[in-house]
């Protein structure tokens, strides 16, 4: 600390000699912001400023891979609904084309048409399943 405070005494004295009360003030300032503690608060202020931008990227990173989590089990999702219903659509156009092919049928009879309309198993008056 007494070097310190020598330099300082010394930069007052090389001040108040060199002209006056500006003089002083010019080499106040040029001294206290040469001096190693100020350096290490300029470190450690630019240090605290990266960790924050650290700390909001990562944070940034974390909710963008929740989101793609989240995305991707949509998507899943999503695949699994369409091949089901693909399976559902391909089953609907058998069961229609061997209506069409019974109703076209030279020997067709109403009765037997509709023994075979209330034989699929739809299971509800739209055909849907419950």
């Amino acid at each position: 600390m007494s070097g310190v405070s020598g330099n300082i005494w010394a930069l007052l004295a090389a001040a108040v000699g060199g002209g006056g009360l500006a003089g002083v003030v010019g080499t106040l300032i040029t001294g206290v912001m040469g001096r190693p503690k100020t350096r290490a608060d300029a470190v450690a202020l630019l240090t605290d400023s990266a960790l924050k931008q650290v700390n909001e990227l990562q944070e940034r990173t974390a909710e963008a891979e929740r989101e793609a989590l989240a995305a991707r089990n949509e998507a899943a999702e999503t695949r699994r609904q369409m091949r089901e219903l693909t399976g559902e659509i391909d089953a609907a156009v058998a069961t229609l084309r061997s209506w069409r092919a019974a109703i076209l049928s030279p020997t067709a009879e109403l009765d037997r048409l509709r023994t075979m309309v209330l034989a699929d198993p739809g299971g509800t008056i739209n055909g849907r399943r419950p």
